[in-house]
């Protein structure tokens, strides 16, 4: 078995790769098919999130033959479209998740940032690990509209990609709006979404949240500089030989 740090070890990167490669890329104004609704099996266009808190989130609810998670109510990240669809227009989003790899999570949120949506300023305090960048890279591909689509989000790493058993990051899935906050296991990965059980809780807006915000804004203080996410060259080929690639200056 290959050396893999312990938080590694919950991260299938194999399974998450292969979803992002299997991702449906469309336009009117979305990045790729937001069609992952189901109900009992059946497709609707959306889940509601009832009205009582705090409400228990979970996976639990599977499809069968496959034994993968469908969305409802209750599903964390049912939960986390709830939260950015409900929260006050050009207000904060803050979120605090290590691993980051669901492109319909990245799509939602470049969603929900764009001025002619909600214009949400949206935080997200990454953990160290290269391979979550990596990821909004691969969303953004070669494509000018989801460069620019992902710089409306703020994105720092907190901690360092070391296997040291004392290096430091944030291990914390959070997520809070001005509608409510939501806190649990659930990490932004196709896994969680589809294949692990999950556990959280969402709360309602009358939480007290500043203890949590004032710890998110000392993190993101401390954190190193904004990540700028850019689109992939294409590789330049020579004219004579069209199998040999050139380098940029066209040596």
């Amino acid at each position: 078995m290959e050396d893999r740090s312990e938080a590694d070890q919950f991260i299938d990167l194999e399974y998450e790769r292969e979803q992002q490669e299997a991702t449906e890329w469309v336009g009117d104004g979305h990045f790729v098919n937001r069609n992952w609704m189901f109900l009992n099996g059946e497709t609707a266009d959306e889940v509601v999130v009832a009205a009582d808190r705090p409400l228990i989130l979970h996976t639990g609810a599977r499809l069968t033959p496959s034994d993968e998670s469908y969305a409802h109510e209750q599903h964390p990240f049912v939960a986390f479209l709830h939260l950015l669809k409900t929260a006050e227009k050009r207000s904060v989003v803050f979120i605090s998740i290590p691993f980051l790899t669901d492109f319909m999570v990245i799509n939602e949120l470049c969603h929900y940032a764009d001025t002619g949506v909600s214009d949400l300023h949206i935080n997200i305090l990454l953990g160290p690990k290269t391979w979550v960048i990596e990821s909004f890279e691969s969303f953004v591909g070669e494509d000018s509209s989801r460069e620019g689509a992902v710089s409306r989000l703020h994105i720092k790493r907190y901690g360092r990609d070391e296997a040291d058993s004392h290096s430091k990051y944030s291990h914390s899935k959070l997520m809070v709006t001005t509608s409510g906050t939501m806190i649990g296991s659930y990490n932004y990965t196709y896994a969680s979404r589809f294949r692990h059980t999950e556990h959280g809780v969402l709360l309602g807006p009358d939480h007290d949240t500043s203890g949590i915000l004032a710890e998110l804004n000392d993190l993101w203080t401390r954190a190193g500089p904004e990540i700028s996410i850019k689109k992939k060259t294409k590789p330049v080929y020579d004219k004579v030989n069209p199998y040999k690639k050139r380098k940029a200056n066209g040596n």
